[in-house]
């Protein structure tokens, strides 16, 4: 009977390795995600750019622009670009021709009794928010410090006048301390973390119902029922299939290893944040696993995380099984599998959720429930969203669902793996489950 089970674990495991599909599919993945993280040195090679450097030139009416461009220049050290400022001496329809790119300014500054000056901020296309915020910030600092010197006060007035106050947020209750952080770090995690899952879980519910119902249409199946008994072909297809979701989850980290040794090549850098998202910052995110002592935490972390993967790796591939063995083609599991994609579904769109909401009810409940929290849990544990003791909760009813899988859905894998028909599918799994 072992050596029997090893046999047909090996037989599909190998199947699936040896797939040209398997073989072509994993070198398109391999280009898709070096592609992804050279992203944007592949848009500069093709003439875009994601640097948001801006050229800013200045009509001067007013004889202010020594203290404007001073301060329009401190905005480089407030964003991650480069601002260039130049006057002008061409009238404004003119410069105005000229605005083509997306990263030109015509700034227009007239002579103004009232308010000393006023600003006319002219662009080819949209400024971003924050960037036009920073230069309307600039441009009212600038006001400030004509209007001081016009009056004739010193440069220690000037100052204290034009800096910034001197504030210190003070937040008294705790759990909201780590809010602003748990954000960030949950962003980070449903991209890292979450969406890999959410991928292998497809890949795992797609194979076993499409090895199954090749067995079953191309009439092997009855060879090999014939041989073997039902519950060593049933365990063997589920061994097999997590054993090839583990190989291409390493491949998948492989690749983006490459990628990074891609961009390292290019670029001189692996920091891809900055040009893709820059509210996920590297650094910021290592501050924060340093803020909540993760590293201490690791020792318990990484196998309860491990423990809950593996349990719900092991109850979507007993379900896709199950529902696999009543069906007797495809398009018909497509129809059945489709609950189960629809609640991985919902899993990674709570965990987006999750850094909206931070310390919401209802996501750390939805945590504890199986095939959820897979996408849920380890993501909230990391971040400090929930405790261990949910953790392992949502490990315990897991357990539970996995033995309940093993004992009834046997039961029905048995009535169905032979079962050729497509009528009252579901009133056969039902009184399939009730027989011993």
């Amino acid at each position: 009977m072992e050596n029997k089970f090893k046999f047909l674990v090996k037989m599909s495991f190998l199947r699936k390795i040896k797939n040209k599909s398997f073989i072509i599919g994993n070198i398109i993945v391999l280009i898709i995600i070096a592609l992804l993280v050279n992203i944007d040195s592949v848009v500069s090679f093709f003439g875009g750019d994601f640097n948001d450097n801006y050229e800013i030139r200045v009509v001067d009416n007013a004889n202010y622009y020594d203290d404007i461009k001073k301060d329009l220049s401190s905005i480089n050290n407030s964003l991650d670009k480069e601002i260039k400022i130049n006057k002008t001496d061409k009238k404004v329809k003119e410069e105005e021709k000229n605005l083509k790119s997306t990263k030109d300014i015509l700034l227009v500054i007239d002579k103004d009794e009232t308010n000393v000056f006023t600003a006319k901020v002219i662009s080819y296309s949209y400024i971003d928010n924050l960037d036009y915020e920073y230069i309307l910030g600039a441009l009212n600092k600038s006001k400030v410090r004509i209007a001081v010197n016009e009056l004739n006060l010193s440069d220690e007035d000037v100052n204290k006048l034009s800096s910034n106050v001197n504030t210190k947020r003070v937040i008294l209750d705790n759990n909201s301390k780590g809010e602003e952080k748990s954000k960030t770090l949950l962003s980070f995690l449903s991209l890292v973390v979450v969406l890999p899952c959410f991928m292998l879980i497809i890949f795992l519910v797609q194979m076993i119902g499409a090895e199954i119902n090749e067995e079953k249409q191309t009439r092997s199946m009855e060879i090999i029922i014939g041989n073997v008994s039902v519950k060593t072909h049933f365990f063997s297809k589920v061994v097999a299939s997590n054993l090839f979701i583990l190989l291409q989850g390493f491949l998948l980290l492989l690749y983006s290893f490459i990628g990074l040794l891609i961009r390292k090549a290019v670029t001189g850098s692996i920091n891809i944040t900055n040009s893709v998202n820059s509210s996920l910052n590297i650094a910021d995110v290592t501050s924060i696993f340093k803020d909540i002592n993760l590293i201490d935490k690791l020792s318990y972390i990484i196998p309860l995380i491990l423990i809950l993967l593996v349990l719900s790796f092991l109850a979507y591939s007993l379900l896709a099984g199950i529902l696999a063995s009543m069906t007797t083609n495809m398009e018909n599991f497509s129809q059945l599998q489709t609950p189960l994609v629809v609640i991985n579904l919902i899993g990674y769109y709570l965990v987006i959720l999750s850094s909206l909401f931070p310390g919401a009810f209802f996501i750390k409940v939805m945590s504890c429930i199986p095939l959820i929290s897979i996408s849920l849990a380890p993501s909230l544990l990391i971040s400090g969203e929930i405790s261990v003791n949910l953790i392992i909760v949502a490990i315990l009813l897991l357990m539970l669902l996995d033995y309940l899988l093993v004992k009834y859905g046997l039961r029905i894998y048995k009535a169905g793996i032979l079962n050729y028909s497509e009528n009252n599918l579901w009133k056969k799994m039902f009184k399939a489950a009730k027989e011993r």
